[in-house]
């Protein structure tokens, strides 16, 4: 959390993300870089998952920056999170770049 604190997006942006009797779903961080609007982090609680809560949480966080007046609202996500990149994909958010992090054996 101590990145996103220091984040150009402000906290006041944060949201729980609840179902419609209050129970806990997860969090949205809408946030910002220099350049864009961003989804800065998005996580759906393990006893809610595999429910489409995830499309939810993101379709919230762009409706927020489009009402903010952003123009472009930018994401990132490790390759291997394969429900998040899938969210991204059906909210239709073009991949514009792929980075890989390589680790030496052992560095961990």
């Amino acid at each position: 959390m101590r990145f996103y604190l220091d984040c150009p997006g402000e906290r006041s942006w944060w949201r729980l993300a609840e179902l419609p009797d209050g129970t806990l779903a997860g969090l949205a961080v809408p946030s910002a870089t220099p350049y864009h609007r961003n989804v800065g982090y998005l996580g759906v609680v393990p006893e809610q998952r595999g429910k489409g809560l995830i499309d939810e949480i993101l379709a919230q966080i762009t409706r927020f920056h489009a009402a903010e007046g952003a123009e472009r609202v930018t994401a990132t996500t490790d390759t291997t999170n394969v429900p998040m990149a899938g969210a991204f994909d059906r909210a239709r958010y073009d991949v514009t770049e792929i980075r890989l992090v390589l680790e030496a054996p052992g560095a961990a």
